[in-house]
């Protein structure tokens, strides 16, 4: 079999794989058109048009394409962050039981609280503070800028709700490697370095990644519901509650449908990244 052959048949068993999943959202929406006349909601053409013009301003405050744009970027952002310094945490804390028993106590007193209700303490310490005011931008505060959407206190929630899922999953991949392996190596003269790479890296990335896809979603229902609060100017989730409160349930509900198609790219692209992730590194072997 050719190259080109052996990439249409693996295109068609991803599509194989894929139909049976889209079979009740069909459904759902054929429910949705048949009813749609005898409710208040809006029939799917009305939220199709709404999402076949993205950058139209539709309320006054941004189009469809800057607020999930700013909304994008906001969880990327703190996700980073979560992921710069969850996974080395975890690692360690995987590897050594007396860091990881100097950090279990404020680590379990910290994992149960709430992004959203860290929100008013965020704004007390970091105020309003924009990434446009870090870097010195001042010229750029009163324009439509990106950096004047960053506040740092958003960033900062976005980190807490992403960092743990990180460092929970990540211990538990490295925990989870044999000590029987990590032995050998040591036996046949490995390095730290060598054992790292080459047996605590690769056989804890199923666990790692699990914890990232946990991470951006958690990062991605946080900034929905911070965005919703009072006090917000723009995302998602400002212009789905700002529409619910004009009545615009067209531009509500085209929201809420580009909501869970992110989070579903979210989770399947962090799924598909960590298995050819693991395949590359099986045909290195």
């Amino acid at each position: 079999m050719s190259p080109s052959e052996r990439v249409k048949e693996d295109l068609r068993q991803k599509i194989k794989e894929l139909l049976p999943g889209f079979t009740l959202p069909v459904i759902l929406l054929i429910l949705w058109y048949l009813f749609s006349g005898s409710t208040m909601l809006p029939g799917p053409g009305r939220v199709l048009d709404v999402l076949l013009h993205p950058s139209s301003d539709f309320l006054s405050c941004g189009s469809l394409f800057w607020n999930t744009g700013v909304s994008l970027i906001r969880v990327l952002l703190g996700l980073f962050i979560a992921v710069l310094l969850g996974t080395p945490m975890g690692f360690i804390m995987g590897a050594s039981e007396r860091f990881r028993r100097f950090t279990s106590v404020i680590t379990e007193l910290a994992r149960p609280l709430s992004p959203i209700a860290l929100l008013p303490l965020s704004i007390i310490i970091f105020k309003d503070t924009s990434f446009t005011e870090v870097f010195g931008l001042s010229q750029l505060k009163y324009t439509k800028n990106i950096l004047n959407e960053l506040q740092i206190g958003m960033v900062f929630i976005l980190a807490w709700g992403g960092i743990f899922p990180v460092i929970l999953e990540t211990m538990h991949g490295v925990r989870g490697v044999r000590k029987v392996y990590i032995e050998a190596a040591r036996v046949l003269g490995a390095g730290r370095l060598f054992i790292f790479r080459h047996v605590l890296l690769p056989a804890s990335l199923p666990d790692i990644f699990a914890g990232y896809r946990m991470a951006v979603g958690r990062c991605w229902m946080v900034i929905i519901a911070a965005e919703m609060l009072p006090g917000t100017n723009s995302g998602i989730g400002y212009l789905l509650r700002y529409s619910y409160q004009l009545s615009r349930l067209d531009v509500m509900l085209a929201c809420i449908f580009i909501i869970a198609l992110i989070g579903l790219i979210f989770s399947r692209g962090l799924e598909l990244t960590g298995e050819k992730w693991l395949l590359l590194r099986a045909r290195e072997r």
